[in-house]
């Protein structure tokens, strides 16, 4: 199933330059426009010396990229290219580990720092950016579709046991912060 969704997605590539050049640019590039956005997101937070939160954000992304390291350590998959010569190569790319993608793993972890952590609003919008992301990396033939399905998974792990953690710490570390939180989220 997997290597079908590959060939199908990545079928979709050779037809149109438009199209393989969106798809370069997304694969490519359009994780700068994602860490851009987190780190304006982040701007009001500074100013805010809310620094629990930001702490509990970068936690997140650290944790996700970790999670990925050990992913990667109990999965050996190469990329796609290396194994199906007949697909269509999009973007030329070393050799190496397809699982998890890193570009992925980053991207997902991002959007779903800001859905939960940070803005809402913007999180939607990241998380449209890393589905593109994905797809465009299944698109040039860099990765499965289950080495994208792997990096969301880590992704909404590690920033789920932040997110679930971080009420808890935050009492012991900061009370003061926490109670104000708190505070914050009750409308009071």
């Amino acid at each position: 199933m997997n290597y079908d969704l590959l060939h199908t997605i990545n079928g979709l590539s050779g037809h149109s330059a438009f199209l393989d050049n969106l798809m370069t640019f997304s694969a490519k590039y359009l994780i700068f426009a994602l860490f851009a956005l987190l780190v304006v997101v982040c701007v009001p937070y500074v100013q805010r010396r809310d620094w629990a939160t930001l702490v509990a954000a970068g936690a997140a992304l650290v944790l996700a990229f970790a999670l990925g390291l050990v992913a990667g350590k109990l999965i050996h998959e190469v990329r796609p290219f290396q194994t199906h010569p007949n697909l269509h190569v999009v973007v030329q790319h070393a050799p190496g580990q397809s699982f998890p993608s890193d570009h992925a793993t980053a991207s997902f972890a991002i959007a779903f720092v800001l859905l939960l952590l940070l803005a809402s609003r913007w999180g939607w919008l990241a998380l449209a950016g890393a589905l593109l992301i994905g797809f465009a990396r299944v698109y040039d033939d860099i990765h499965y579709p289950g080495d994208i399905l792997g990096s969301a998974i880590v992704a909404a792990i590690a920033v789920g046991i932040v997110y679930a953690l971080r009420g808890p710490l935050l009492a012991r570390i900061a009370p003061r912060q926490a109670a104000l939180a708190g505070h914050r989220r009750t409308g009071g």
